[in-house]
């Protein structure tokens, strides 16, 4: 006879496992600081390398704007921190946003997985149960 119990958890894991393959399943093997760490270091090399554009950018058009531009010592220290700065003001802003949505995610994932675990628990409890039943007969 059918258990439509143990039917029912069977679908709710396969269609765990189908939807979330290379998701949850793949956040949690990682350990939460090292996965924020693995997505931390790609999103400060992409800043950095967006950066380097934009400014090269900028500076660029401002070169073609002015062609006879002569710019005194003082004046280039100065538009060089400027660059500095804003370039840290950026990393670390992006550095932030991303550290808290990779931890959310983690734990999002965590949780989504342990509620899984929690269905195959089920899943072989009634199981060692039906198995009970079957050898007493």
């Amino acid at each position: 006879m059918i258990n439509t119990q143990r039917v029912y958890l069977m679908t709710r894991a396969a269609i765990f496992e189908d939807k979330e393959r290379n998701g949850a399943l793949k956040i949690v093997s990682y350990r939460r600081q090292d996965y924020i760490l693995y997505h931390m270091l790609f999103i400060m090399l992409s800043v950095t390398g967006a950066y380097a554009i934009l400014v090269g950018a900028v500076l660029f058009m401002v070169i073609m704007a002015n062609e006879s531009l002569v710019l005194k010592t003082a004046q280039m220290v100065l538009i060089l921190i400027a660059i500095i700065l804003g370039y840290i003001v950026v990393l670390i802003a992006y550095y932030m946003i991303s550290h808290k949505y990779y931890g959310e995610k983690h734990v999002k994932a965590r949780q989504d997985v342990m509620k899984y675990l929690a269905v195959l628990r089920q899943l072989r409890e009634l199981q060692e149960e039906e198995g009970k039943a079957d050898n007493s007969l």
